[in-house]
C-alpha cells in the first residue's frame, strides 16, 4: 500500500506537469517538452537506482532520492521561465525514487513462493486504483488550490508515504550460487520481458493520445476522462480475478494467453464511433492488461536473480518510457494524417509484435513451478544501516 500510495506524485506526473507547464509559461510547447523531459530522466535513472539499491541499501536510495524528487517538484511548482522549467521536470524526472522496483524485487523475500502471484496481482490492483482515483484528485486539486498547489499536495502525500515504507521494510539479501549459475539463462528470459514489454509501451502510449483524441472527434471531449477511468476499472476487474484465484500452475502460459488476448481485444478499437461504444470496447480491452502485468513482474522476479533483480525492474520502466513516447508520437501524427480509427490500428499492430516477440522466444520465458518455498536465509551484503523498502 505505502509502495503505490509513494508512486502516487510520478502516475499524476506527467498529467501535472502539463497543467502547470501550461498555467506557469503560457505556452503548450514548453508543457510538452517538460513532460518528454521528465519521462526521459526517468528512462535514463531507473536502471541506475535499481543497481544501487543492492549496493547502498533501499532506504538510503529511496529516502535520498525522494528528497531530491520533493526539490525539483516545489522547484517546478514556482517556475515560470520555459528553460527552468524544462530543467526543473527532467530533474523531478532523474530523481523518480526507485519505489516500484525496490518492491517488486522484493516481494519474493516477503512472501511465499505459492502467494506469489496473488501479491504481484495486488499491487497491479493497487497500481490500477491510483489510475482510476488519481486523475479525480487531481481536478480536485486544481478546483481548490490550482496546478502550483496540486503539485504541492501531491508531492507532500507522496513523500510522506515514501518516507513511512522506507521505514518498514526487510533487509536485503545478496546472491547465492545457485542464482550466479542461472544468470545467463536468466539474461535471456530478461530480454524476452523486455523486449516484449516494448511493444506494450508503444500500445500504452498510443491509448493515452487516442483515447482523448476520439473524444473530441466524437464531440465529447470533456469525456476522455471517464473513458480512461472505465478502461482503468476493466483492468482492475481482472486484477481483482487473479488477486482472488492466486496461484498459476503455469505462469509462462498465461504470460502468453493475456498477451494474445490483449491483441485480440484491441482489434475492435478502431470500430466504435460513439462514446459508449469506446467505453465497452476499453472496458473489455482492460480486463487482461492488470493481470498481464503481475505476471510479468512474477516472471521477472524469477528470472533476474539477486542482487540484480531491482535493476531489472528498472530496465522495464526505461523500456516503458521509451515505447509509450513512441506509440505517443506515432499515433499523434497518423491521427492527425488519417483520423483516431487509423491511428487505433497502431494498438494491434504493436501488440502483434509484441505476441510473435513472445512466442518466437518462449523457451527463454523460462519460470519454475510456484511450489518452492520462500528463499532460505543469505548472508547480509548490506552496508551498515541498510534497509530495504518497497
Amino acid at each position: 500500500m505505502l509502495m503505490n500510495l509513494a508512486q502516487l506524485p510520478v502516475a499524476m506526473r506527467q498529467l501535472l506537469v502539463v497543467l502547470l507547464g501550461h498555467h506557469n509559461t503560457g505556452s503548450f510547447a514548453t508543457a510538452g517538452a517538460a513532460s518528454a523531459a521528465c519521462g526521459l530522466g526517468l528512462a535514463v535513472s531507473a536502471p541506475l537506482y535499481g543497481r544501487l539499491l543492492p549496493r547502498f541499501g533501499d532506504r538510503v536510495v529511496l529516502l535520498g532520492s525522494g528528497l531530491a524528487h520533493l526539490a525539483a517538484l516545489s522547484g517546478l511548482a514556482l517556475s515560470t521561465r520555459p528553460t527552468a522549467f524544462v530543467a526543473l521536470a527532467a530533474a523531478a524526472g532523474l530523481a523518480t525514487p526507485p519505489a516500484l522496483s525496490s518492491g517488486r524485487s522484493l516481494l519474493p523475500r516477503l512472501v511465499p513462493a505459492p502467494a506469489l502471484t496473488r501479491a504481484y496481482a495486488v499491487n497491479a490492483v493497487g497500481q490500477e486504483l491510483l489510475y482510476v482515483g488519481g486523475p479525480l484528485a487531481v481536478t480536485l486539486s486544481l478546483l481548490l488550490t490550482g496546478p502550483a498547489g496540486a503539485v504541492f499536495a501531491f508531492a507532500a502525500v507522496g513523500s510522506l508515504a515514501l518516507v513511512g515504507n522506507a521505514l518498514v521494510v526487510p533487509r536485503r539479501h545478496g546472491a547465492d550460487a545457485a542464482d550466479r549459475a542461472a544468470r545467463p539463462a536468466a539474461r535471456r528470459t530478461v530480454r524476452t520481458l523486455l523486449g516484449v514489454h516494448l511493444g506494450y509501451a508503444t500500445c500504452m502510449g498510443a491509448m493515452w493520445v487516442l483515447v482523448p483524441a476520439f473524444a473530441a472527434g466524437a464531440g465529447h471531449p470533456d469525456q476522455a476522462g471517464v473513458l480512461i477511468t472505465v478502461w482503468s476499472v476493466g483492468s482492475l476487474a481482472g486484477g481483482l480475478v487473479l488477486a482472488r484465484r492466486g496461484r498459476l500452475a503455469d505462469p509462462r502460459r498465461a504470460y502468453l494467453a493475456l498477451l494474445a488476448t490483449m491483441a485480440l481485444t484491441s482489434a475492435v478499437l478502431p470500430w466504435p464511433r460513439t462514446v459508449p461504444q469506446m467505453a465497452v470496447a476499453l472496458a473489455v480491452f482492460g480486463l487482461a492488461l492488470a493481470p498481464w502485468l503481475a505476471v510479468t513482474d512474477g516472471l521477472m522476479a524469477r528470472a533476474a536473480p539477486a542482487p540484480h533483480t531491482a535493476e531489472a525492474y528498472g530496465w522495464l520502466q526505461t523500456v516503458g518510457q521509451l515505447g509509450t513516447a513512441l506509440g505517443a508520437a506515432s499515433s499523434g501524427a497518423v491521427s492527425d494524417r488519417f483520423g483516431t480509427t487509423g491511428a487505433f490500428l497502431i494498438v494491434p499492430a504493436a501488440l502483434a509484435v509484441a505476441v510473435a516477440v513472445a512466442l518466437t522466444r518462449r523457451r527463454a520465458l523460462s519460470a519454475g513451478p510456484e511450489t518452492a518455498g520462500p528463499p532460505a536465509p543469505e548472508p547480509d551484503v548490506s552496508l551498515p544501516g541498510g534497509r530495504v523498502a518497497g
